[in-house]
């Protein structure tokens, strides 16, 4: 196994497999909306994969769905966070214990792990997928044990990426509407699949079980496919502004560039309010697909207050003129 991927990365629960499978049919139904049969292929290769593991597989076994809407964000620092896990995971980490999680006993290191206490059983960093309930090690949990920890190489953190951060927490049900949520919008804009492909989605929902809460919060089509902050089609680039040609940099022949990765126009995963540990925000009403350029322009702000910001400046800028 790769150092790098989180601890118990092949290991599923049987609720972690019905929701992965689950979004396995999602993304089959939307390649199969797709009239075009190229750009069908295309959509899955892109955003429809599906890796039945907990952190999306290595390098590009999972699509982008399953990055964005079901996995936390890649780590690889000298923490417990893991390297990418399913946003349910069921320990997290914040500053003070956030209200939908129970807080540990304690925390302790037994021969270079990370040992969590939980209702007087301790669990090492390979057993924590199975807790039945979400629980949280909370900032003033750690203190006696920093000398230690601020010690330990790479090779014995990555022997411990068995956490997530409470900020990317999200139930398995609300990452699976949001999966649903960005399917239907990259489907319907990005690779021509009918209007009628969003009730077809929620239709197979309410077939799988999932809550109406979740169905409720998926807003309509109309509203998934506009960036947040610049409302242009996501198909678009940034408030329909002309293209920007970049200029060329010099890079490395002999190395993968990701430099295209940086254009303002590139699709990333945005939240329309900014993440907080004690909130879960990662759900179908408050996730979509904007622009890189709109995204890094919010930093962490809502689009109401990034909107106020940018009014602040040009106004700055008119009295400026006057």
């Amino acid at each position: 196994m790769a150092k790098t991927r989180t601890i118990s990365c092949n290991e599923l629960t049987d609720n972690d497999r019905r929701m992965l499978e689950i979004c396995s049919r999602i993304a089959d139904l939307l390649k199969e909306s797709i009239p075009d049969q190229e750009k069908a292929n295309a959509f899955m290769k892109v955003h429809g994969r599906v890796n039945y593991s907990r952190d999306a597989g290595m390098g590009v076994a999972a699509g982008k769905l399953q990055r964005d809407a079901l996995t936390t964000r890649g780590k690889t620092d000298k923490s417990p966070f893991s390297n990418r896990n399913l946003r349910w995971h069921p320990l997290v980490l914040a500053y003070s214990t956030p209200s939908y999680a129970v807080e540990v006993d304690s925390i302790d290191i037994s021969n270079h792990k990370i040992i969590f206490v939980i209702s007087g059983t301790r669990y090492q960093p390979e057993d924590l997928f199975r807790l039945d309930r979400v629980f949280c090690a909370p900032f003033r949990k750690w203190s006696h044990l920093v000398d230690r920890l601020s010690e330990w190489s790479p090779d014995e953190w990555s022997e411990n990426r068995c956490t997530i951060p409470a900020l990317e927490y999200s139930t398995a049900e609300f990452s699976v509407g949001t999966f649903a949520t960005l399917g239907i919008a990259v489907a319907y804009k990005l690779y021509g699949a009918p209007s009628e492909v969003y009730q077809i989605i929620i239709d197979l929902l309410r077939q799988e079980g999932i809550s109406n809460e979740v169905i409720k919060d998926i807003p309509p089509l109309e509203n998934l496919v506009k960036c947040p902050l610049c409302l242009a089609d996501i198909d678009e680039p940034p408030a329909e502004l002309p293209r920007r040609e970049r200029p060329q940099v010099w890079q490395p022949a002999w190395r993968s560039s990701k430099r295209a990765e940086g254009a303002e126009e590139v699709l990333q995963l945005t939240h329309t309010f900014p993440l907080i540990e004690n909130e879960i925000r990662h759900r179908p009403s408050m996730v979509r697909y904007g622009h890189r350029w709109c995204n890094v322009a919010m930093t962490d702000h809502s689009v109401e207050e990034t909107v106020d910001f940018m009014r602040a400046v040009v106004s700055a800028h008119e009295r400026e003129q006057e």
